[in-house]
């Protein structure tokens, strides 16, 4: 069997901290040790660190338009490769080889107002073109698949559903949580924990006003609220979450570490009392499997993609019901009979994705490609 030569742009999805980078990282990291490939990853251009913050994003914006649709293309065509795999929903409008694109979720149609009126504007008018002429078509779950194929009539043949993985040896139980970390953020074990950005689509506000329904029993206690995640350019949500955190008097009981580092996440998952990811959509939700891999049982919204990765290893709850979801919360960290019955579905289900199945399903796409 020939070795295939794969281009990788890595342009936007290196800058990503949050699934789009994930998957990125880990399936690059799956791929270059294969004997098989030849990978050659194209990271873009770094923008002029020299100028001025609103300068540098709209050089960096210009920049990845040109090195996107211009000057990709023209690498391409210098050399022979058998495909490019664009890993972060955009690819050259015109390419010299064929193209496997990964399109994660359908969020900028189905939520246009979560993100800047520039970014939709881009994206519905450079998806449809390279979409038609995408040789493959990768989703993380059926349910981005629907939703794709809704948006864009797509024929089946060419979507490929490859869910992606967790890495079970460093997500596992028993993890431990750097205290020299945590400590200073003020953050106890057994809290109510979310991790993602604060975009609007994450849903965040009604985690919110169910914790605090929950600190308002008296069986409650003093258990925190971790939210581990930050702002994003272009994602609106983020003053809907610093705003219902002082309408609801919450900033004594919630904690806000920002993005976290990687090195810190196995143990921020492994010492909460749950995981709760009340999304309005998902493409897939890679915080879940996280979460089930160390053993931290989870509560989500059943909408999207959730149901499907999830699998009844889960409580699923309406996304905008937020005594539904506090009740749940409630009853996963209160009853120890509920959190041991979805902690051990959880550490089921998080065995059956690695990133190595997703990269070794990833490799079939590329051959099946490059037969065509």
């Amino acid at each position: 069997m020939r070795i295939l030569k794969v281009a990788w742009d890595n342009c936007r999805a290196r800058r990503d901290q949050g699934g789009t980078g994930i998957y990125a990282a880990r399936l690059l990291e799956q791929l270059t040790n294969r004997s098989d490939l030849e990978i050659e990853v194209l990271q873009g251009w770094q923008a002029d660190s020299r100028a001025g913050k609103l300068v540098n994003r709209g050089l960096r914006a210009a920049g990845d338009l040109f090195w996107t649709h211009v000057y990709l293309p023209h690498l391409l065509s210098k050399q022979h490769f058998d495909l490019l795999h664009a890993p972060a929903f955009i690819a050259p409008v015109r390419s010299p080889c064929p193209v496997v694109i990964m399109i994660h979720d359908m969020t900028y149609l189905l939520y246009p107002s979560h993100f800047a009126r520039w970014w939709v504007a881009y994206l519905k008018s450079v998806m449809p073109p390279a979409v038609r002429s995408a040789a493959a078509i990768i989703c993380p779950s059926e349910s981005s698949k629907r939703d794709l194929s809704t948006a864009y009539g797509v024929a089946g043949e060419r979507i490929f559903v490859i869910p992606n993985g967790v890495d079970l040896e460093r997500f596992h139980p028993g993890v431990s949580l750097d205290r020299r970390w945590a400590d200073p953020l003020g953050i106890r074990d057994g809290y109510v924990l979310h991790v993602g950005a604060f975009s609007s689509r994450k849903n965040i506000p009604t985690l919110l006003r169910a914790f605090a329904d929950l600190r308002s029993r008296p069986d409650w206690g003093a258990r925190q609220l971790v939210l581990a995640g930050s702002e994003i350019r272009g994602l609106a949500g983020a003053a809907e979450i610093y705003k219902t955190i002082e309408q609801l008097e919450l900033a004594g009981s919630t904690v806000l570490p920002g993005h976290v580092p990687d090195q810190h996440l196995p143990g921020l998952y492994a010492h909460a009392g749950a995981l709760v990811m009340p999304s309005l959509y998902e493409g897939f939700g890679i915080p879940l499997l996280e979460s089930m891999a160390v053993g931290t049982p989870v509560v989500a919204s059943n909408s999207s993609s959730l149901p499907e990765v999830a699998d009844g290893a889960a409580i699923l709850v309406p996304p905008q019901d937020e005594h539904a979801l506090a009740n749940a919360i409630g009853e996963v960290i209160q009853n120890r009979a509920i959190a041991r019955e979805f902690r051990d579905k959880g550490l089921a289900r998080a065995q059956q994705f690695t990133w190595q199945r997703t990269a070794t399903e990833t490799m079939a796409v590329y051959r099946t490609v490059a037969r065509s």
